[in-house]
């Protein structure tokens, strides 16, 4: 199967509010060899503001983002058709599964167009910071990495690909960033051969739930940078969330079998957890537990050990239900106190479905001109696609929008990038705060200054023509 090597730049960090400003992509085949490219800019939407520490670190101008012609529409049209053009492939990107596939899905499903297509049809995806953790862990020697104050690995793109041989790349330049990913991936290739097999091993569901059913399991996870390899059992699946539920094998699971209620929830809620709740549908990486003669962060637990135990979860099915009744139990309650009324339509993109025949009325939205598109936006069941439908026309083509739905639209962009409120989006006053912090940051560094002064000015003329439509 072909590979898709790809990479964002955004005006933000949040998938909701801000939106993909770079795009490039990379396709190559079965052995990385590259077939075709992508890459292209786009403007930025009235309803968005640039977060000027994103800026800085793209460092694309103000007046490119301003000047291009290209509309974000049209960018995750172009980009939403190569992607479909290019597939079945396996699609990869650097820290994607967290950060650009969410910003993917939500920029797609908020331009009407199908936000899933990276895991369909034969499709699917997974991140290449897991098997670069997987592969610097156990072959620290073939793919390097510098070493943080504390111990832990750095492995940031932009440090751990200079220090592999791979130079010839712009930083924080979607199209450079995919570059190193795609090079780092034929290091990993070439040189671990085992974590490259592991990782691009059947990412199915189902097949990594059957995989994690027949016996213990060797899994590497993150947490603010230090590097934690573990030896699981698998439980069972989360009753609402889907997750593979899987107990840490350090731990005698014979010590929970007798314990009453109140000493069962302390026991799964201390510090270092019990449990890991891994989302099968991230494409994590699953390797033998065989690897604990070799590679044992459990000290005098033995391989015999860890099979004892895990015959003794296997064999125990109340044990198993009661922990995933715990779990079912507390997502329950953590659901039923959530707010669904203060959801707002770009944060709802996992709420809930929309039904299939508004996928075929988005076709026809697409394939109609401006005025038909009015016409198309009224059907939709699902009432967060005319509500998206509304924001694109009136990003694309205001004129042809209703009188009433202009004002309405332009009232609500004012009032909420006005707002003086914490808001979960960057709002007008928080943009001006963020420039006079990086201000001091960045003293001596004149390039940085002429772009936060670039921002300044795009922020002062998006003010004044909010004041006019605030309500």
């Amino acid at each position: 199967m072909n590979y898709v090597f790809y990479d964002l730049e955004t005006t933000g960090r949040s998938a909701f509010w801000d939106q993909i400003i770079q795009v490039a992509a990379i396709l190559t085949d079965k052995n990385l060899n590259i077939i075709d490219k992508y890459e292209d800019k786009c403007k930025i939407n009235s309803s968005c503001l640039p977060n000027p520490e994103a800026i800085l670190v793209n460092k694309i101008k103000m007046k490119t983002l301003l000047s291009t012609n290209l509309s974000h529409y049209q960018l995750m049209f172009n980009i939403h058709k190569k992607f479909l053009k290019w597939s079945p492939a396996i699609f990869v990107g650097y820290n994607s599964i967290k950060f650009d596939e969410e910003f993917l899905r939500n920029s797609f499903f908020k331009n009407l167009l199908d936000p899933y297509i990276t895991i369909k049809k034969e499709n699917y995806r997974f991140d290449l910071l897991d098997s670069v953790r997987a592969a610097n862990y156990f072959h620290p020697e073939k793919l390097k990495s510098l070493i943080s104050e504390k111990g832990n690995p750095i492995l940031k793109l932009d440090k751990i690909a200079p220090l592999n041989g791979i130079s010839d790349f712009t930083a924080h330049d979607a199209m450079g960033d995919t570059i190193a990913t795609l090079e780092l991936a034929k290091i990993i290739k070439s040189k671990t051969t085992d974590i490259w097999n592991e990782t691009i091993a059947n990412k199915n569901q189902n097949n990594l739930t059957q995989y994690i059913s027949e016996s213990p399991f060797c899994y590497i996870d993150s947490f603010f940078g230090k590097i934690k390899l573990y030896f699981l059992s698998f439980i069972g699946e989360h009753p609402l969330y889907k997750w593979a539920i899987c107990f840490d094998l350090k731990k005698d699971p014979a010590e929970v079998i007798n314990l009453d209620d109140v000493s069962f929830k302390k026991y799964l809620e201390k510090s270092p957890k019990v449990i890991r709740n891994i989302k099968l549908n991230k494409s994590p990486i699953f390797q033998n537990y065989k690897l604990i003669n070799s590679f044992n962060p459990y000290e005098d637990i033995s391989e015999k050990v860890i099979l004892k135990r895990n015959q003794f979860i296997k064999t125990n099915p109340l044990f198993k239900e009661r922990i995933i009744s715990y779990y079912e139990k507390k997502a329950l309650e953590r659901e039923s106190d959530a707010n669904q009324n203060d959801i707002l339509a770009e944060e709802s993109i996992y709420k809930k479905f929309s039904p299939s025949q508004d996928f075929n009325l988005m076709i026809d939205f697409h394939a109609s001109d401006w005025e038909k598109k009015n016409i198309i936006k009224t059907k939709f069941s699902d009432k967060r696609l005319t509500y998206f439908a509304n924001l694109l026309i009136y990003e694309e083509k205001p004129e042809t929008l209703e009188e009433s739905t202009l004002k309405e639209i332009r009232k609500n962009i004012s009032n909420r990038l006005l707002s003086n409120n914490n808001e979960n989006w960057l709002t007008v006053y928080e943009a001006y705060k963020k420039i006079d912090d990086l201000r001091e940051k960045c003293d001596n560094d004149s390039v940085s200054l002429d772009s936060l002064k670039e921002i300044n000015e795009y922020l002062e003329k998006t003010e004044e023509k909010l004041y006019k439509y605030k309500g």
